[in-house]
């Protein structure tokens, strides 16, 4: 349960600092930007605990 309210979180502040880029009509890039970033500190974490996987950029997520 703290796993994902830590998660919750760091998306919703995530997406508060990018809010102003939505106004200029780059909310698609904003979602998929978030959603990578959260995966990297998901990785961090991983690599921080002692688990390392590598990661692979989803290119696809962050084109229009």
């Amino acid at each position: 349960m703290q796993w994902e309210k830590a998660i919750g979180q760091l998306r919703l502040n995530l997406n508060t600092i990018m809010h102003p880029l939505r106004s200029y009509g780059q909310g698609y890039y904003v979602d998929a930007a978030t959603e990578e970033i959260i995966s990297l500190a998901v990785q961090l974490y991983e690599k921080l605990s002692g688990v390392d996987r590598p990661y692979h950029l989803n290119h696809d997520k962050l084109r229009y």
